[in-house]
């Protein structure tokens, strides 16, 4: 049930490494540390191993202090998630919240991984921290109505993602596409086919408002439609893994409700074997 958009791109939302590098001092260089810095939080579409590099060498310099060492570990955690080793982003993260105990972006950072490992009562718990700490990031909000998905608490998620498109009406982490798939959970298909399409046409160049509408054609029984709407959503470059995961698993039930028994079971197959879990997002 988890909506993967938030937990894939959180470098948009600006969790970076923010600290006052000019006042650091040798041996290191300051333009060195700048330039790890802005590795470290991803600014240039850095590879997640990219990241580790730039982080590993910037968490080990003594001039570091508490806050930005704190920071450099929350995104060092995120890259480890980026390659699905959660024991060590975990273990990153934990310590990014023992460094700073006030950063909502330690506790969100953790509770975002808490998520991937399906501990969703931790994971509550640190978002729950982390909007209290800064309660006007929208993505907080909006990781946060995934474990009320997931735990079907319908209105409470509904309630998130109004609160993430106030707090962002341009809604750049398509928090509206969000609402579309707890609101197709829920059953409430017209509020949710209205949500998808404004979906799509706010974000036309990217495949996740499409294989949402998808899905909730699939739940009013429209299969033509589902299947159609699944092959314009594969059809966008650069899906990244979890997301073709998704669409073809999601093609794989439409064909197999429509009667395509090889098709659909090659679909889902080829969806598990690039996220053995994805049936959760289904259920």
């Amino acid at each position: 049930m988890y909506s993967a958009l938030a937990a894939l791109r959180p470098r948009a939302i600006g969790i970076g490494v923010a600290v006052g590098i000019m006042t650091l001092a040798a041996p290191v260089r300051a333009q060195d540390v700048d330039r790890l810095t802005s590795q470290c939080a991803g600014e240039h579409d850095e590879t997640d191993d990219e990241i580790l590099a730039a982080c590993s060498t910037l968490i080990a310099l003594p001039q570091l202090d508490a806050k930005q060492r704190s920071l450099a570990y929350s995104n060092r955690a995120y890259a480890y998630q980026g390659k699905n080793d959660f024991d060590r982003a975990l273990a990153d993260a934990s310590e990014a919240v023992k460094l700073d105990p006030a950063s909502s972006r330690a506790y969100y950072r953790r509770g975002d991984i808490y998520k991937n490992r399906n501990q969703n009562d931790l994971a509550l718990q640190d978002f729950n921290e982390a909007i209290k700490l800064d309660p006007q990031v929208p993505v907080y909000f909006v990781d946060r109505s995934n474990i009320y998905l997931a735990t079907r608490q319908f209105d409470l998620a509904i309630r998130d993602l109004d609160e993430a498109l106030r707090l962002d009406p341009k809604d750049e982490i398509e928090a509206i596409v969000n609402r579309c798939n707890v609101l197709t959970f829920k059953g409430d298909f017209d509020a949710a086919l209205a949500d998808c399409r404004k979906g799509v046409e706010q974000h036309p160049d990217d495949y996740y408002a499409p294989s949402r509408l998808a899905f909730l054609f699939f739940k009013m029984n429209r299969l033509d439609d589902s299947i159609a709407a699944y092959d314009k959503a594969l059809a966008f470059p650069d899906v990244d893994p979890y997301g073709k995961a998704y669409i073809l698993y999601g093609r794989g039930l439409a064909k197999l409700k429509k009667g395509d028994q090889a098709g659909g079971e090659a679909d889902m197959t080829a969806g598990k074997a690039l996220a053995k879990d994805i049936a959760i997002e289904f259920e």
